[in-house]
């Protein structure tokens, strides 16, 4: 005869699951967002050693624009400044994703070392 979870227990165990997937998402757009941090700092750098009347252009849609070495800096200075506001918030998911499923964790560690009631507890988490 099979044993059945408690409702609780499987409900805690689903949400454990489905936290897992969301960091799996959030960690896979963190290193995204790295990509880019770091392509972005690597042309800043290479722009920066260039003089101000060089040739900088931009591609826009299909087409390139001639656009100055101010502007051009400028613009990878506001998508360094986006992309590190964007990784701040994702480091802030993991971690909190983190911790609700080390919690999680350990509520369903409890139940299946015999504490049968370490679950009913926390319902309302």
């Amino acid at each position: 005869m099979v044993e059945r979870l408690p409702p609780d227990v499987e409900a805690k165990y689903t949400k454990y699951l489905k936290l897992r997937e969301t960091l799996t998402a959030v960690l896979r757009e963190k290193a995204a967002v790295e990509a880019g941090l770091a392509e972005v700092e690597s042309v800043l750098n290479e722009v920066k050693d260039l003089p101000e009347d060089s040739d900088f252009f931009k591609l826009a849609g299909f087409v390139l624009v001639k656009r100055d070495k101010s502007s051009i800096v400028e613009e990878l200075n506001k998508r360094k400044e986006d992309l590190e506001i964007k990784l701040k918030v994702l480091k802030s998911q993991e971690d909190h994703l983190k911790n609700e499923m080390e919690r999680i964790e350990a509520e369903l560690r409890r139940y299946l070392q015999g504490g049968a009631g370490a679950i009913g507890g926390a319902k309302g988490a």
